[in-house]
């Protein structure tokens, strides 16, 4: 029987099969492409939802640095941003972070699901609140990227 870490652990999965699905033959300036001034760019998506990756990790005890932060850290809106890092860069780091975020769920047990952290999340500030509302955060924003995707010309995103 699976214990509710492993649920988690398939969504993380499959959102992150999703997001590098979703910039499959998406071009550099594509991704940077905003659909109106109101509206988040594909890359800019990728770096919050790395960026939330990141504070998944040290959440759950393995203090992990943005490793784009010098872009993103001190910008309160995405207008504040002039320059980005190359998409396949971002995408290389994914791929990197997923397989640690993967490694570092698998190690929780129960007590360290149940354990209190600092930050209040929907259903309360235990770790396994932080966990499961950061799945759904990373899910809604791959939405908004393949959504984006969608109205730049690209087919639809692949689930395989």
């Amino acid at each position: 029987m699976k214990n509710e870490i492993d649920y988690l652990i398939s969504i993380y999965n499959t959102n992150s099969m999703l997001l590098i699905n979703s910039f499959d033959k998406v071009t550099e300036v594509d991704s940077l492409k905003r659909l109106n001034k109101k509206t988040n760019s594909m890359i800019f998506l990728a770096l919050h939802i790395l960026d939330a990756r990141c504070f998944l990790l040290t959440q759950i005890g393995k203090p992990t640095k943005n490793p784009f932060g010098k872009y993103v850290d001190w910008a309160k809106t995405i207008d504040e941003i002039k320059v980005y890092p190359k998409l396949k860069k971002v995408l290389n780091e994914w791929r990197k972070l997923d397989s640690i975020v993967v490694d570092e769920l698998e190690k929780l047990d129960s007590k360290k699901l149940s354990a209190s952290q600092q930050f209040e999340f929907p259903g309360g500030k235990k770790i396994i609140n932080v966990i499961s509302f950061l799945a759904e955060h990373e899910a809604y924003h791959i939405g908004q990227i393949s959504f984006i995707r969608k109205f730049l010309g690209y087919p639809a995103t692949s689930y395989e």
